[in-house]
């Protein structure tokens, strides 16, 4: 049987590349640089939490050797104490990285000591990797002042820049920052905002449309989706970008990522 904890680890990456697996929703491990970093890792199913439509693909005290953890914000499916407390123990050495404003929240389920506050367009070099936080509308701007609550990272490993936008919708200055670092490969959501959803207290991100267009307007090397298959409620049909990417912008790159898969991204 795979074992994708064991699979990370032994993955030699070529260089000039980098490996990406997505465990569902907004949860991806990116490993280059002989380095292996962990974004939104959402992989509990502790009861009472918001029903899963599929059990955890790995489970965080089987993910040792993590350098970097980032979580984007403190929605429960983005910062989750049930995966960090595990994930502290099983990587030892590794750093957890969230907006200054969700610091508190993470240092309750991880060592403080390891807990790195990351304020918006303040760059940041953690482990030798370049790291430049960026803001994130979920699905407004909030607290720019603090340094935004939400927010998205773009890091470079071995050369490839890799944008994970966080949850967040389109806003004013977006395109460019993405532009301004040449991000290769953009990790962004497609689950969309609407009125019903909103009025269940289901917070908004790109449409699978807008997600295309971002990619477009950014001019990213590639595009995956992700953040619409975990809830029932709050799903989103892949096939959607792909038609519109194809009878709109039929140049633009995307890779559609099964559940679980390994994709090495080599420019």
């Amino acid at each position: 049987m795979r074992d994708i904890a064991v699979e990370i680890r032994a993955t030699v990456v070529p260089s000039g590349a980098v490996a990406i697996w997505w465990l569902g929703q907004f949860s991806f491990v990116i490993k280059g640089q002989g380095r292996t970093l962990g974004f939104d890792l959402y992989l509990s199913d502790y009861p009472g939490n918001v029903t899963r439509s599929y059990p955890p693909l790995v489970r965080p005290e089987k993910l040792r050797g993590l350098d970097l953890i980032f979580c984007t914000h403190d929605h429960l499916d983005h910062l989750d104490p049930w995966t960090l407390r595990p994930l502290a123990e099983a990587s030892r050495d590794a750093v957890v990285v969230t907006p200054e404003l969700c610091v508190p929240h993470a240092a309750e389920a991880f060592p403080a000591e390891r807990v790195v506050a990351s304020r918006a367009d303040t760059p940041l070099r953690i482990a030798d990797v370049e790291i430049w936080p960026i803001p994130a509308a979920h699905d407004r701007l909030e607290d720019a002042g603090q340094g935004h609550r939400c927010q998205g990272y773009i890091v470079r490993l071995d050369g490839v820049t890799v944008c994970h936008t966080g949850d967040t919708v389109m806003y004013d200055g977006m395109v460019e920052r993405l532009r301004a670092r040449d991000v290769d490969v953009l990790l962004a959501p497609i689950n969309g905002l609407d009125y019903f959803r909103t009025r269940r207290d289901i917070i908004g991100n790109l449409s699978a449309r807008e997600a295309a267009e971002l990619a477009v307007a950014a001019g990213v090397k590639l595009l995956i989706p992700a953040h619409w298959d975990l809830f029932a409620g709050n799903a989103e049909n892949p096939g959607h970008l792909i038609e519109f990417l194809a009878r709109y912008h039929p140049e633009q790159p995307c890779h559609y990522m099964a559940r679980g898969e390994r994709f090495i991204y080599h420019p």
